[in-house]
């Protein structure tokens, strides 16, 4: 009997539970179709609207590799940067950190008027310890901008014999 009492709860409450009002005919009037279809035909307005930005002007992005070069005893920063040139880069270095910052102006005239848009993009990186900051040197080509770092050489512990007296 109490098995037979749980499994009728447990259909009733499944059927109440399962109830949507939203699915009411009220919903499905005419009065209400112009209202929902201006209501929709404004957010796919908005959604075109944001896939255009997302697909207009010069997007760029950046992917980045750190390595060691033992050859020249270098360490090596490449970042691939879509959509810059090297004039629009600017690296500095502060406090052991190199910083790397990209920029991208542009400006559009058309009978509306003007239309100005910008992008940018930064990356830092700690230096090593024994980075020869002074020496740092950049290169950017075929969108790869490659940093080289010079690795300082470590003094070689000088032995010294002291004499006992």
């Amino acid at each position: 009997m109490n098995k037979l009492l749980l499994i009728f709860a447990l259909l009733i409450s499944t059927s109440l539970s399962a109830y949507n009002p939203f699915h009411s005919d009220f919903f499905h009037h005419g009065f209400n179709d112009g209202f929902w279809r201006d209501f929709d035909r404004k957010f796919q307005q908005i959604d075109r609207q944001i896939n255009q930005l997302k697909k207009s002007g010069n997007n760029f992005s950046t992917q980045s590799r750190q390595y060691f070069d033992e050859k020249n005893n270098n360490y090596v920063v490449q970042i691939v940067i879509d959509g810059l040139t090297k004039d629009n880069i600017d690296i500095s270095t502060t406090n052991n950190m190199i910083a790397i910052k990209g920029i991208h102006k542009t400006e559009k005239q058309s009978t509306s008027g003007t239309s100005r848009s910008s992008r940018s993009f930064t990356q830092s990186f700690s230096l090593p310890r024994d980075a020869d900051q002074d020496n740092i040197d950049a290169s950017f080509d075929n969108n790869i901008l490659t940093i080289s770092i010079p690795k300082l050489d470590q003094p070689k512990p000088l032995v010294q014999k002291i004499i006992i007296k």
